[in-house]
């Protein structure tokens, strides 16, 4: 059952771009579990309107928190489930202008469930004010205060849920950051996907799929995104540049059984676009000899193939595998790095051009070790082979501390770290239309701002795709 962040801003003026209070109530499996509430310093003017309304004054808030230095521990409870708020555009459009005015850089964008919404389709016959529905449902409600309209939202939400709504068909997403949502170096020609190992336990495309009321079990492909590879702007442009490396199923696996009858379609498209490069991952790769279509050979040049391996035990059954397929690009992720995990027999065979590691996230993330990290970098940098440190993970183990750490603050620590390393360059022979190579000057040239310096998967990254980072 989906978990419901129910929150509630108050506001010091009429601008509605600060908050002076902020209370949250969490609902996991039917019932509410827990409850945050705090003032916060808006450091701007309060309207009269506003301090008579809310009874917070800027001598209220003196001693408050700001929002950057309240954001470490309110982040983590609004990443805990779908955000619900009475008018969620109101509270929403405050966090989001909040989050600009203080550089804080969060998830691009949330989905989201209005009880205003909801309940002018439950509720046709009613006003829709949070006081008219707390009496109407018989909740206590001391009127905005932060604390107590947003109990109330959930006690309604509750309310709707036991009237049989059905809650994920109201799920709607709000962007937080302008562009934020351009994943234009992902295609997913299917979605949904089959737990293989102790790695998928808390897959979070199942933890994603969860929060809008879908089973990530079921798998289907995809309407508009399957022919993403050939899909072109409104000037006759390919979407994807000549020179790209798109990453393929992330929200499933190209080899699984179930994609069976699609994959010969998804690999005609990797056909027609020799000038990109496709990154392959795969938790099968003792299906995929069987997967390759008849013109394969010895592999196609713009197919970068990987095998995950969350740990020695997975790596030792995968890799394997992987040096024996005929493909010419091979790399192995380590993610979710949940064990300690040595290559240096596999790397030593010269066969693997790239390795990359990231930890785990969303409910239940298990433990990556900084120990573990440095170990595998330090493999790689003795036979020359790129690594990249893509993320800690929402827990973090180093010198015998555990951090828990949420959002891009993840990928900023590996950053940080410094132990990503440039081993030796990979080369991809890319192919135009007509068959004559494209030199490396025709190729797409990644372009960083200054942001991006702050990313731990700035090495393996198609550049800027202008997500509005940078701006405040």
């Amino acid at each position: 059952m989906a978990a419901y962040v129910v929150f509630d801003v108050e506001t010091p003026n009429a601008k509605s771009d600060r908050m002076s209070a902020i209370g949250i109530t969490l609902i996991e499996n039917g019932a509410v579990t827990g409850s945050f509430y705090s003032l916060v310093n808006p450091e701007t003017h309060f309207d009269p309107f506003n301090t008579r309304l809310t009874g917070i004054s800027a001598e209220t808030v003196q001693g408050a928190p700001n929002f950057a230095a309240l954001w470490p521990t309110i982040a983590p409870l609004l990443s805990r489930g779908v955000l619900v708020a009475h008018n969620a555009v109101f509270d929403l459009g405050v966090l989001k202008q909040c989050l600009r005015d203080y550089g804080i850089v969060w998830k691009p964008r949330v989905p989201y469930l209005c009880t205003v919404q909801i309940g002018r389709r439950l509720l046709p016959g009613v006003r829709h004010r949070l006081n008219v529905l707390s009496a109407y449902y018989g909740i206590d409600l001391d009127h905005h205060k932060a604390d107590s309209d947003s109990r109330a939202c959930a006690e309604i939400l509750l309310r709707y849920q036991a009237s049989g709504a059905q809650l994920g068909d109201f799920i709607r997403f709000f962007t937080l950051r302008k562009g934020g949502d351009d994943m234009h170096d992902i295609w997913n020609p299917w979605h949904g996907c089959v737990k293989k190992s102790e790695g998928c336990d808390n897959c979070y495309m199942y933890f994603l799929d969860e929060m809008r009321n879908k089973n990530g079990a079921d798998i289907y492909r995809t309407k508009n995104g399957f022919n993403y590879p050939v899909q072109k702007d409104k000037n006759g442009d390919y979407k994807i540049r000549s020179g790209e490396m798109i990453r393929v199923c992330m929200t499933s696996d190209f080899f699984l059984e179930a994609a069976d009858a699609w994959r010969p379609q998804a690999w005609d498209l990797m056909r027609q676009r020799r000038d990109v490069v496709f990154f392959l991952l795969t938790k099968r790769p003792e299906r995929v000899k069987d997967c390759l279509p008849a013109d394969w050979g010895d592999g196609w040049d713009n197919i970068f193939f990987n095998v995950s391996a969350e740990n020695q035990r997975r790596a030792d059954e995968r890799v394997p595998l992987l040096l024996a397929l005929p493909f010419k690009h091979k790399g192995v992720m380590c993610a979710p790095f949940i064990g300690e995990i040595t290559l240096k027999k596999y790397l030593a065979t010269g066969q693997i051009e790239q390795v990359l590691c990231d930890g785990e996230n969303y409910g239940g993330a298990r433990p990556c070790h900084f120990e573990w990290v440095q170990k595998l970098r330090r493999e790689c940098e003795d036979n020359n082979v790129t690594f990249v440190f893509c993320g800690t993970g929402r827990c973090f183990v180093k010198d015998g501390k555990t951090y828990h750490l949420e959002g891009s603050i993840q990928s900023q620590q590996a950053r940080k770290s410094g132990l990503s390393f440039q081993g030796k360059p990979i080369h991809f022979d890319l192919y135009d239309s007509w068959g004559f190579s494209i030199p490396p000057e025709d190729r797409h040239k990644p372009v960083f701002r200054p942001r991006c310096e702050m990313c731990g998967m700035q090495m393996i990254c198609n550049g800027c795709s202008n997500c509005g980072r940078c701006e405040k």
